[in-house]
């Protein structure tokens, strides 16, 4: 998972509260700013709410109160409540701005107020999970502040992944995509959520746009393969792999995606191909070896069905048939049936290279690599080998 990370820039400054154009005519108005400096902030409120009940465009009072609620929001840590106090706060400087007060620099205050205990918040998640609800409490807060500011979005989503709940980050996400947020690392992490929540068709055109503007980042084009793929657009997806394998032949992980789709496409000699190009470019490539050997199990299989196939045809057509085709019946299933032994050896190889591979590692399933060993063994008459894999294939003694 991503850390948190920003480019938060320091506001140093010193807020000093002093009424428009010198006293107020407003006592209640004064009041409130003896208050704020005893940091009475109820009271003040109180006050305010007064003097907005006798004149409600009084522009003075809105932007105290802004300055209030901003103070008072300091001194609150519960998220929910915090929250509220930023919410009229937002109200407060609004309707100052609407009544001919400037207020850009008390809201750039607020926001980095805001931002900053994000990220605070978020820091303090490596110790206490329900942190990072907070922190995207704070970061929501500042995007409320500069709606079109990227940052807060970006991290917010952060918090929200790091807090479990992945599909309330896709929002956020968005908002900085549509916002023009120029980190690669935001489209791949939208496009994984998209796939996570049967969106294959949605990251599909996420990475299309990605793809365009960083045609050089390895990890989008990657992804891309995979939502084209997960969306069911295989002729696409075999488009983009073959054009990503020629543009670069000696990129395992492309050589390997392709090798693995030809597979599932059952185009098997192909298949091969690749993915022992694979185990060229990584000899410790133990999915690579498992697959190149699942290929020729494959294909071994595939030809035993053309035999099974001719042989059906030849038992129901044998008394129709010439002895010249019935020889070349029995010819083509013997040129087979080479081809499906030779298939068989093959395969022997890189399995047990695999089974090697992932015996090295800790708690990995060796259960598909023994079950194909013991086929292979088994077709290419090693008795004794395929024993020794009866157990870890989960299969009875022969």
């Amino acid at each position: 998972m991503k850390r948190f990370s920003t480019f938060l820039a320091l506001f140093v400054g010193v807020m000093m509260l002093a009424g428009a154009n010198g006293c107020s005519s407003d006592p209640n108005v004064e009041g409130a700013k003896l208050d704020l400096r005893n940091k009475d902030y109820d009271r003040a409120l109180e006050n305010l709410e007064t003097a907005l009940a006798g004149n409600p465009e009084n522009a003075e009072a809105w932007k105290l109160k802004g300055d209030v609620l901003a103070e008072k929001a300091e001194t609150v840590r519960d998220a929910d409540e915090h929250t509220t106090l930023v919410d009229e706060m937002i109200e407060a400087y609004s309707r100052a701005s609407d009544l001919g007060l400037d207020v850009s620099r008390e809201m750039t205050m607020a926001y980095f107020k805001e931002f900053d205990m994000g990220g605070k918040a978020f820091n303090r998640g490596r110790d206490n999970s329900d942190e990072y609800s907070a922190s995207a409490v704070f970061f929501a807060n500042a995007s409320k502040i500069y709606p079109d500011s990227t940052g807060p979005y970006v991290n917010r989503a952060y918090a929200l992944i790091n807090a479990g709940e992945t599909a309330m980050a896709i929002e956020p996400f968005e908002s900085a995509v549509e916002l023009g947020d120029d980190d690669p690392q935001t489209y791949i992490f939208l496009a994984d959520l998209y796939r996570q929540n049967d969106r294959a068709g949605d990251a599909v055109v996420l990475l299309e746009k990605a793809g365009t503007m960083f045609p050089d980042n390895i990890d989008i084009q990657a992804q891309l393969l995979n939502a084209y793929q997960a969306s069911g657009q295989t002729d696409r997806a075999m488009a983009k792999y073959e054009e990503a394998v020629n543009q670069d032949p000696n990129n395992k992980l492309y050589q390997y995606n392709y090798g693995s789709m030809l597979l599932q496409e059952e185009m098997y000699d192909k298949a091969v191909v690749h993915l022992t190009k694979a185990t060229e470019l990584d000899p410790e490539y133990s999915n690579a070896y498992y697959n190149l050997g699942a290929a020729y199990i494959n294909q071994a299989v595939a030809f035993s069905e053309q035999i099974n196939a001719i042989d059906d045809d030849l038992r129901e057509n044998r008394d129709n048939m010439s002895d010249a085709d019935i020889s070349a019946k029995e010819a083509e299933m013997e040129t087979l049936g080479q081809s499906r032994l030779e298939s068989f050896s093959n395969a022997v190889g890189p399995l047990e290279r695999a089974k090697e591979l992932t015996e090295a590692g800790e708690g990995q399933d060796l259960t598909g690599i023994c079950q194909a060993l013991f086929s292979a063994y088994v077709q290419t008459n090693q008795e004794e080998k395929a024993k020794s894999v009866q157990e870890c294939a989960g299969y009875e003694e022969m």
